[in-house]
């Protein structure tokens, strides 16, 4: 079909309605499905072949009032946009909540059809539409539909084509006479203003969308009139300079407030929800409610003031247990023994004597590649495990209550709840995760959250802690789900130390949150958020890691000596003599090896690197062909345990791959801002590794007292003092223009 006949169709509705879910049901897009706000912050577009249309999934929003990022976005995509339907989508569960959005949708007297989502659950609630009668309400098309199983979406195709090639558009009443009147007036004062014309498309200039060149309809100044009545701010400002247009506002406001005896915005307000109850009242027949009621039972539980975190704590538990401690690690053992320790050795070892392959090539293909990239790839089934539990605890509406819970306690700490969203997603990776704070408006939160959201252990940091685990602690089920925790409390102890300096203090934000109802995860989304998440690493494995290791291999078998540059032992290597050269720096720490510091150098690269590297230095692919693991080998480079966990929180907690921190950079807009936390990041992770090493060490008897361990207290001493210390208001050094973010 021609692109110039495509229809641009955009996706409109509240948070977690299921517009994702419809964006990748007809586009076949991957975009991720999470069951709580905030997955979708800016606009995404997809494409529909089959009926050539376009599709623009906004970010979930309750209202055009711009009071949040998501809201800002969605409106002057829909004010400003070239687009031919709005689809505004609504919860068949929570149609009255719904429905308040799409009053304010229908002011833009767009063609419009509204998609009932959510009827599988409507029907286990027992709710029944009459929906010739809602569209007769509404003056739009009305459709029932199922995004989760496809259920009707042909209708959809159908409403969308007919709306879209239709010129009329059917005009409803939503508010009272005069206060329509009043709208109207305000409509015209802008239509016969010489500058109107300018001040919107002042709005349209400072957005990221085509702009549509059709700004003098009629919608675009009915929408801007509603506005200016409720005060908004955004239109206010640019009307600040028209005299008529701001004494048209202010005469139909004093009017209104005198009649009504209310504030204009309590009034629309007011209007507009007596007009949604009539509308439910008149198409809506309740049902018994028999799946909403199970979902407030199990609310009343994992909610619970006392048994929220101890559930949560215990399902933390469980899903480590099975990804860290059994069910993945079973799959981890067999790939790096039998798949990559066996297999893949014994063929590359074959192959190159068949090819009677020089020493340094057999070397580079099975202690360089196969040893290192295999070390890697074999704790894909651990992440297969992990991802898996996350997906059914997120799709299943569990991590909302999650965000809820942790919300009293995150606002202790200068944070909201709506901070846990991110640190979910930095479970898979650290860059989405990253961007994801854009759903949060605090400014300062926000930037908290940039800073600390990558502390949490994301699946390039799970084969380090994987590997730690299975070698020092194999009888233990506690390490990785202590580990978890331990970000948290690091994300916290952060959060409350910097709001207590004037560059980071800001009131924290309110935090509002829908709960939606449990759902049965859906196979097709669990494998798909499962399969993204894991392919992200494997692509890196196959491209980052995979040249970091021939790099590691070559630089630690070759050096200029005597003879010329040559092969040499690890031990006279290139990279030997670079280690040794960096290796005082982490003798605090419990680890002097040249071999340990030069896997934590390329860490800092990319977090996969560090137990690619380690694997390359210790001979892997060697040790393998003997039926030892590089955990076995692992023993002989740290003496003791508290070295072992020193060694992995300096890689889980400092800064994070060179793509983390190109986000960060970009998102935080300020080199002050930024060079302050890679600062902050690279200090708070040696010094945890210190405490862990030095005061640890000693508690458990594995290392003496020393002058190390009296550093060690001085450090947990600073700590006390810096979350007891008063807040600091006289002026900071650090200071960073809240606009730029």
């Amino acid at each position: 079909m021609s692109s110039q006949n495509r229809k641009t169709i955009v996706l409109a509705g509240n948070q977690n309605c299921g517009k994702t879910t419809l964006f990748n049901c007809i586009t076949g897009s991957n975009q991720y499905v999470g069951n709580w706000p905030g997955v979708t912050v800016e606009h995404v577009s997809g494409y529909v072949a089959s009926e050539n249309l376009k599709v623009v999934d906004l970010p979930g929003l309750y209202s055009l009032s711009p009071y949040s990022p998501e809201e800002i976005v969605s409106r002057k995509y829909l004010l400003h946009a070239n687009y031919d339907v709005i689809v505004n989508v609504v919860d068949a569960t929570h149609l009255d909540r719904s429905l308040s959005l799409t009053c304010e949708l229908l002011a833009f007297r767009r063609p419009m059809v509204l998609a009932i989502n959510m009827m599988d659950l409507a029907e286990k609630e027992h709710i029944n539409f009459n929906l010739d009668a809602l569209s007769a309400k509404l003056g739009i098309p009305v459709v029932a539909i199922s995004a989760a199983t496809g259920n009707n979406i042909d209708k959809l195709y159908a409403a969308i084509h007919k709306v879209a090639d239709s010129e009329a558009i059917s005009e409803i009443t939503i508010y009272d006479e005069k206060l329509t009147t009043s709208i109207n007036n305000i409509t015209n004062a802008l239509r016969s203003s010489e500058t109107v014309g300018k001040d919107v498309r002042a709005e349209a200039a400072a957005s990221d969308h085509h702009q549509d060149p059709a700004l003098s309809r009629e919608g675009s100044f009915n929408f801007v009139a509603l506005s200016l009545l409720q005060h908004d701010k955004a239109y206010v400002s640019a009307y600040q300079g028209n005299d008529k247009v701001l004494s048209a506002v202010n005469k139909e406001v004093l009017d209104l407030e005198k009649h009504f005896g209310t504030d204009v915005e309590s009034l629309v307000a007011q209007e507009r929800y007596a007009f949604v109850d009539h509308v439910i009242k008149e198409t809506v027949q309740e049902g018994q409610g028999r799946y909403n009621t199970l979902s407030q039972k199990i609310d009343n539980i994992v909610t619970n003031r006392f048994l929220a975190l101890p559930i949560f704590f215990a399902i933390v538990y469980m899903v480590y247990y099975l990804a860290v401690s059994t069910v993945g690690t079973w799959g981890t053992d067999y790939a790096n023994d039998v798949l990559f320790g066996e297999y893949a050795t014994n063929a590359a070892a074959a192959l190159m004597e068949s090819i009677s392959a020089p020493e340094w090539l057999s070397g580079l293909v099975i202690d360089g590649i196969i040893g290192g990239v295999g070390a890697v790839l074999g704790f894909v089934p651990q992440m297969i495990v992990l991802f898996i539990l996350l997906s059914l605890l997120e799709q299943s509406g569990y991590m909302t209550r999650v965000a809820f819970a942790l919300d009293r306690i995150f606002r202790q700490f200068g944070l909201s709840g709506r901070c846990f969203i991110p640190m979910i997603v930095a479970t898979g990776c650290g860059v989405p995760a990253i961007m994801a704070t854009n759903s949060i408006d605090n400014i300062n939160e926000k930037r908290i959250t940039i800073i600390t959201t990558t502390f949490m252990p994301c699946s390039a940091k799970l084969p380090i802690l994987a590997m730690i685990a299975a070698a020092f602690f194999p009888e233990s089920t506690f390490v990785a789900p202590a580990v978890y925790f331990l970000a948290i409390f690091s994300i916290a102890f952060t959060a409350f130390v910097l709001k207590k300096d004037s560059a980071f203090k800001e009131e924290v934000s309110p935090f509002v949150l829908e709960m939606p109802n449990y759902n049965m995860p859906k196979l097709r989304n669990v494998i798909r958020s499962t399969y993204e998440r894991c392919r992200a690493f494997v692509i890196k494995a196959g491209t980052v890691i995979f040249t970091t290791v021939v790099a590691i291999w070559f630089l630690s078998n070759f050096n200029f000596t005597a003879e010329g540059f040559g092969m040499v032992e690890v031990s006279d290597s290139m990279l030997a003599a670079f280690g040794s050269a960096i290796a005082f720096i982490f003798i605090p720490l419990g680890f002097a090896s040249w071999q340990a510091s030069v896997a934590i150098i390329t860490g800092l690269l990319a977090k996969e690197n560090v137990v690619g590297t380690l694997a390359v230095l210790l001979g892997l692919g060697e040790v393998a062909e003997d039926d030892a693991t590089l955990g076995a080998a692992l023993h002989g480079e740290f003496t003791t345990s508290a070295a072992a966990l020193s060694f992995l929180a300096f890689n889980l907690f400092s800064t994070p791959c060179i793509a983390a921190l190109g986000a960060m950079k970009r998102q935080l807009n300020s080199k002050k801002l930024f060079t302050f936390a890679i600062v902050y990041m690279l200090t708070f992770a040696y010094c945890l590794s210190l405490v862990i090493y030095e005061l640890g060490g000693f508690i458990a008897g594995q290392v003496a007292f020393g002058p190390g361990t009296v550093v060690a207290i001085v450090l947990v001493l600073i700590a006390l003092y810096l979350v007891l210390r008063p807040e600091r208001k006289a002026r900071v050094s650090l200071r960073i223009p809240a606009k730029q973010i």
